[in-house]
């Protein structure tokens, strides 16, 4: 299997990279190596067409929505492909702490994906949704908050790397994974 991940030199990305990279073909797509999803976002999705899977993991404002539909479009009739969007809890109401325009964006982006997922009879692609709460990672270190909250980067990989190595004809619209708070 060819994954392609943005996002995939740090935080939970590069944890999924490292991962998966043991037993697929792994493209990353970062600032580091000269992609950036604000400014490129038609060079990822020329450069990962012939991918088999897509995680959407790289966050910079409403940019993930506009991956996901262009993304999409390209490849709504394959049934072999498969579009993974890293959401967050944070979506949920109450749950945005101060991070309103984060929780905006990643309601769209869940909206978007539900859109997809339950409106287009016509779509052949899978699509998962995997919603993190807290993960310690270095974007999240000086929230003093999450201390005992989070799980770490590694851990979230684990549970993104199983939800797509299932058959393809399972698919799994949503996934939140939290440590629990007991």
């Amino acid at each position: 299997m060819k994954i392609a991940i943005t996002g995939h030199s740090k935080g939970i990305g590069k944890a999924l990279y490292d991962n998966l990279s043991q037993d697929h073909v792994v493209e990353g797509y970062s600032r580091s190596n000269g992609y950036d999803i604000a400014t490129d976002i038609d060079k990822i999705i020329f450069d990962a067409i012939d991918c088999d899977v897509f995680v959407n993991n790289a966050y910079k404002g409403i940019q993930q929505v506009d991956i996901l539909y262009k993304l999409y479009n390209h490849w709504k009739n394959h049934k072999s492909k498969t579009i993974v969007n890293i959401n967050s809890i944070s979506k949920y109401p109450g749950l945005s702490g101060n991070m309103t325009g984060y929780s905006a964006h990643k309601a769209a982006l869940w909206h978007a994906a539900s859109q997809i997922m339950f409106k287009d009879p016509t779509r052949r692609c899978r699509i998962i949704n995997i919603n993190p709460g807290y993960v310690n990672t270095s974007m999240t270190n000086h929230m003093p908050d999450i201390e005992g909250k989070s799980i770490t980067a590694d851990e979230c990989a684990d549970t993104i790397a199983w939800a797509i190595n299932q058959p393809q004809h399972i698919e799994i619209g949503e996934l939140t994974v939290y440590r629990t708070f007991i």
